[in-house]
């Protein structure tokens, strides 16, 4: 039946067509694969959350990211030890509060990075989201405007002459629709996940950011502690 429709419909009608099904295959592609890596993120972040946590101290990570599989808060942990790499061996009660600082703007510059990634390519789907109905609401009109220039040319309103061309300006509009609604339900769940993991991120450069910190403060004390031992 729908053969049928679509070897009534025009050139325009053709053309909205295959506008509509390159935007579902783009839709239903950028979907799946987001699917399929979303599942396979979140083991790898599980895994080295896991082995994070039994680190007791900040010189152990530099271990762990060399034993754990790719995953984001890997990538994560990677920056901020890169970045500590560069400080001095010399902790001050002066210092302390600076490092954390930059390793602090490090830990918000790798998230927003993390977050630009992840929100790759859902921009296409809510473009689909709002385009895709106007573009099948588009090709009906126009398949209406040449019926009533068929009935003109006529001179009658017969069914058998205008039905086959509305019937296949309509076929547009049911495209626009199965292309909007996966794409805005695509959007709308990769959207509300990319915010809870960003929110996630930030938890776990918290932690990050302690234990650092925690480290630094075990330097502190060290030192006080030897200098209180040497003979006055």
């Amino acid at each position: 039946m729908i053969l049928d429709m679509l070897k009534q419909a025009d050139v325009v009608t053709v053309i909205v067509l295959g506008i509509l099904g390159f935007m579902s295959l783009g839709c239903w592609g950028i979907i799946i694969v987001k699917l399929l890596t979303a599942g396979k993120h979140s083991r790898a972040n599980a895994k080295f959350f896991a082995m994070f946590r039994k680190a007791e101290h900040f010189v152990e990570l530099q271990e762990i990211c060399k034993r754990a599989p790719e995953s984001t808060l890997r990538h994560l942990t990677l920056e901020v030890l890169e970045e500590a790499s560069k400080f001095s061996n010399f902790v001050s009660y002066d210092s302390i509060q600076h490092r954390a600082s930059l390793l602090e703007d490090t830990i918000q510059r790798s998230i927003e990075g993390i977050r630009l990634a992840a929100d790759r390519n859902i921009a296409f789907l809510a473009s689909c989201a709002n385009l895709a109905p106007f573009f099948g609401l588009l090709g009906t009109v126009w398949g209406i405007m040449a019926a009533f220039y068929q009935i003109g040319q006529h001179g009658s309103a017969d069914l058998t002459v205008v039905a086959p061309g509305i019937a296949a300006a309509l076929i547009t509009t049911v495209g626009g629709l199965l292309v909007a609604i996966p794409a805005s339900a695509g959007y709308n769940v990769f959207a509300a996940r990319n915010s809870k993991n960003e929110i996630a991120y930030y938890n776990f450069g918290s932690h990050l950011l302690s234990l650092f910190k925690r480290g630094d403060l075990l330097a502190l004390e060290e030192i006080a502690g030897v200098d209180e031992t040497q003979p006055q």
